[in-house]
């Protein structure tokens, strides 16, 4: 996660007052009205209406201001979904939400040509960004039958070497899901990762018809 997790994210007191707003005037939205239509688009509004949720997103490198730049080149799905850029990470990769359905998929785009479905709605999307070290590191190494037992242990040494440099790791993690209600990303989030990772039907394609490589080997590969 580089330089973007070692930068530190300031809280101003107009952040904390938006964050403290969103609180008192929609907790009962957040566990239930934000599942039924429309969640989608609450999610993005309570993410932009907070400025400390904004910075600290960006630290676990889900960076909203990079949409404005666009993926890292033109690219469709085979199905010809429409596709829409909601954020970046600092290796140049793109979070894209995916289709016209109420509760959108997401999918990666890479910069060095890999990409695919991580998540089947946005809320999946950020829990496996806030609560795993990367979407690179958790698609490096495959689930395997062992039940993703090595992929976790992989996990969990790529982030001790993230708390060497950022103590408040699980501190921080904590405090965003319970901000955007999120569920833990260990278990089925990360099963479903590699699941929909490996969907042929989902990778995209750039404009000159050149197909991206799949983010996780084939089962049985």
């Amino acid at each position: 996660m580089g330089d973007e997790r070692a930068a530190g994210a300031e809280i101003g007191a107009g952040g904390e007052r938006a964050a403290g707003g969103e609180r008192a005037a929609g907790g009962e939205r957040a566990a239930g009205g934000e599942r039924a239509a429309g969640g989608e688009s609450l999610l993005l509004g309570r993410i932009a209406g907070a400025a400390w949720i904004v910075d600290l997103l960006r630290r676990f490198d889900f960076d909203l201001d990079r949409a404005a730049d666009g993926p890292p080149e033109a690219v469709h799905l085979p199905s010809g979904e429409p596709l829409e850029m909601i954020a970046g990470d600092a290796s140049g990769g793109a979070f894209m939400l995916v289709g016209t359905s109420v509760a959108r998929p997401v999918l990666y785009v890479g910069s060095e040509g890999e990409g695919g479905l991580i998540a089947t709605d946005l809320r999946a999307a950020l829990a496996l960004v806030v609560g795993l070290s990367s979407i690179h590191d958790a698609t490096s190494v495959p689930y395997g039958d062992d039940g993703g037992a090595r992929l976790r242990e992989w996990l969990a040494r790529a982030d001790e070497e993230i708390r060497e440099d950022w103590p408040e790791l699980d501190a921080e993690r904590a405090r965003l899901r319970q901000a955007l209600d999120l569920p833990e990303a260990d278990g089925l989030l990360l099963e479903a990762l590699h699941r929909l990772a490996a969907d042929d039907d989902y990778r995209p394609v750039s404009d000159a018809g050149d197909r991206y490589e799949p983010m996780v080997d084939a089962p049985g590969a």
